[in-house]
């Protein structure tokens, strides 16, 4: 599939967001609307560990993204969130001479903890999943095919009320583990899982 299709995988991307979001929350959502819900937008920065494997090793390049999460908690122990996330990177395979550059789509949801208060501090954490899409760029991704990959998430972090409790500031860890990006062809296959780490910083309203 050429590059020329960017619009249709990443439009299936979100309708399997939102699809998710539904899917699990739809009913408590209807009986709540909007109850405890916020948005928040992100900055982050990425960074990828190196893997290797069938005589291959991948070294990813550091990147920063942009974050947007949507979450409603109907009781401290139960909520959930979904986020959108864009980045662009590359990877370098020591098999080719030029890396490949990606722009990285993610969609994810999971399930929200909100725990106990620390002083005006709200701590958090989340774990579910989703997929991410790794598009090649037409001038740098080396004639690559695009490739989804399941990736599972997990996030601890901090948000901080500012002025009001509708609005605050958002400090979190966000981490993914999944299977490293091989584009389906022999030269970049590594059969290896990688993690990759997002320290992200934003702001959220809450409704």
């Amino acid at each position: 599939m050429s590059n020329q299709s960017v619009p249709k995988p990443l439009f299936f991307l979100l309708v399997f967001l939102f699809s998710l979001q539904g899917a699990l929350f739809g009913h408590q959502a209807s009986a709540q609307t909007l109850k405890n819900f916020d948005v928040s937008f992100n900055a982050y920065g990425q960074f990828t560990g190196s893997t290797s494997g069938n005589g291959i090793h991948v070294s990813p390049s550091r990147s920063v993204g942009g974050l947007v999460s949507l979450r409603q908690s109907f009781k401290p122990w139960l909520g959930y969130e979904v986020n959108y996330s864009y980045t662009r990177f590359s990877d370098a395979y020591s098999d080719m001479p030029f890396s490949v550059q990606n722009n990285l789509h993610e969609a994810t949801g999971a399930y929200l903890l909100q725990l106990p208060k620390l002083l005006v501090f709200q701590p958090f954490a989340a774990a579910g999943g989703g997929m991410l899409l790794f598009l090649p760029t037409e001038v740098g991704g080396q004639h690559k095919n695009m490739q989804y990959r399941p990736a599972f998430l997990y996030e601890v972090g901090l948000n901080y009320p500012l002025i009001t409790d509708h609005f605050g500031a958002r400090v979190e860890y966000r981490g993914f583990f999944y299977k490293t990006p091989d584009f389906n062809e022999a030269n970049t296959t590594t059969n290896t899982m990688r993690q990759t780490a997002e320290p992200a910083v934003g702001l959220y309203a809450r409704f």
